[in-house]
């Protein structure tokens, strides 16, 4: 899958299910599918369109291309530890994803773009590279040139999560990262089947 450049929300749409928490993904005004084909009432899926629809809502959400997803699947199925637990670690601790949770970016888009430009340092020094692999102890922080950016982004976001596994101070904007994000930790907008996902990439 390449780089998608077209209406977000088209997306959303296509999956079935909301892929940003954004007002106008989480209050889709049409559930069908978009396109001629998305009028009908749709066939059944088989057990592969399953896998395939499962991988993508995912990969969408995160804004990972199918290369990447691929390798972050062998790397987890790899692992001496369950691949989903592995899986759901490497992505929710992406640079661009920890953003997003902080509130510090309204969507993922956003997010990657504010990393690509530089806005946020890893332990004091600049990193602006979206898929980052953050692990426990490192501290982000934003760029004091881009403190009123973030600062009013922050403000005008739908939500601000509190998560257990990132420690944050909102006066400063910084936060550490406290320990891996485990599974129960997930906030996506829709149930995730990863054993349909290790599936697809095992076929």
């Amino acid at each position: 899958m390449g780089t998608y450049h077209g209406p977000k929300v088209r997306l959303s749409r296509a999956s079935g299910v909301p892929i940003a928490e954004t007002p106008k993904h989480m209050r889709l005004r049409r559930e069908n599918p978009p396109g001629v084909h998305g009028m009908g009432k749709g066939r059944r899926k088989s057990l592969y369109g399953e896998r395939l629809l499962a991988k993508q809502r995912l990969s969408r959400y995160y804004n990972i291309r199918d290369g990447q997803m691929r390798r972050y699947m062998k790397e987890a199925s790899s692992s001496k530890r369950t691949t989903p637990v592995v899986l759901h670690e490497m992505l929710e601790t992406r640079l661009d994803n920890v953003v997003r949770r902080l509130g510090w970016a309204r969507t993922i888009w956003q997010a990657r773009q504010m990393v690509s430009h530089g806005h946020f340092l890893i332990d004091g020094k600049k990193v602006n590279i979206p898929s980052f692999a953050m692990q426990p102890g490192q501290k982000i922080g934003v760029k004091n040139q881009s403190l009123n950016l973030v600062k009013q982004i922050s403000e005008t976001a739908e939500f601000h999560l509190q998560l257990d596994w990132l420690q944050r101070d909102d006066t400063k904007f910084e936060a550490t990262i406290a320990r891996m994000p485990a599974l129960e930790d997930s906030r996506i907008p829709f149930d995730v089947d990863y054993n349909l996902i290790v599936e697809y990439y095992s076929r």
